[in-house]
């Protein structure tokens, strides 16, 4: 099977089920959200402030980012994640900036190595490999390198938004 890339070495494919579940997750607690707003807005902070927490560790620390090569789950979960951030506490800000991180750490690996990312799991002080079906690879260990870069970054990242979101 021939791989269609576009702008941004994103790919042309058909979403499989698993993209539809994340995103469909995605939206729930977008509305979820939505519901907090209007009806308990004391809770406001707290569910926003997970639900970024969530989605950006599982971005920065996961092989998730894998699934934003797809040219369509990109444009959707960018979409998600505006509205999310729209109105909302400056900390709802992590779901977009960790997407644009891992865009560019990939788009930057892409270019040195003219192959695509594959992030290590990170997890209890470990990192493991990960076997990407589509790429038919594991990440070897520029990908590892790779992978601690996103992963402090990403962490930067949080750490700066929590200090601004605090100082509010």
């Amino acid at each position: 099977m021939e791989r269609k890339f576009i702008i941004g070495k994103l790919e042309v494919r058909k979403l499989i089920l698993s993209d539809i579940l994340y995103l469909f997750l995605y939206v729930i607690a977008l509305l979820y959200y939505i519901y907090i707003l209007k009806y308990k807005s004391a809770d406001k902070f707290v569910t926003s402030f997970l639900i970024s927490w969530i989605i950006s560790i599982t971005t920065i620390s996961s092989p998730f980012g894998l699934r934003f090569r797809n040219i369509y789950f990109s444009i959707i979960w960018l979409l998600i994640s505006i509205a999310f951030f729209i109105n909302n506490s400056f900390i709802s800000i992590l779901p977009l900036l960790t997407f644009f991180q891992y865009h560019l750490i990939r788009l930057i690996f892409w270019k040195k190595n003219k192959r695509e990312f594959i992030p290590y799991e990170t997890g209890r002080g470990n990192m493991y490999r990960y076997k990407s079906n589509f790429e038919k690879r594991y990440g070897d260990l520029t990908d590892k390198k790779y992978t601690k870069i996103l992963l402090v970054s990403g962490i930067l990242i949080v750490g700066f938004c929590l200090i601004v979101d605090s100082k509010k």
